[in-house]
């Protein structure tokens, strides 16, 4: 089972049923969550032990919790990590239990996350020329 401790706009998006934080049973340790509302919508989470980011499609928001052990295999392995450690991660993920933020630290990590996110879109985005469709 693993924690995700969740901003207010994420929580006020998914409306889940919301327990005290406590300890994940993964290596990852627990995970914060927010809603970036970009088109289309974004969640980035964020290990609270090893401070890894995964961004991942929104929509829809309901299964993000179901959906999130797939995203983040994929991110451990394009970081090379072994596949029995993944393979282990993701069977401990089976359930979850949603939570308010609790570490003001980690929150802090995921809004530099964030602004980091949007200095790359700003850099690196372009809108599709009209003349070249």
């Amino acid at each position: 089972m693993f924690h995700l401790l969740c901003t207010k706009k994420l929580l006020d998006r998914i409306k889940p049923e919301i327990a005290e934080p406590g300890q994940s049973d993964t290596a990852l340790g627990n995970w914060y969550a927010t809603v970036l509302f970009w088109k289309p919508q974004v969640a980035l989470l964020v290990s609270e032990r090893t401070l890894l980011p995964v961004l991942m499609p929104l929509a829809p928001a309901a299964t993000l919790a179901r959906r999130f052990p797939a995203h983040l295999a994929l991110v451990l392995k394009e970081h090379g990590v072994p596949s029995e450690f993944v393979a282990q991660e993701i069977w401990r993920m089976d359930k979850v239990q949603y939570a308010k933020t609790a570490n003001r630290s980690v929150v802090g990590i995921i809004n530099e996350f964030v602004k980091q996110t949007e200095f790359w879109l700003a850099a690196y985005a372009y809108e599709p020329d009209p003349k070249l469709s």
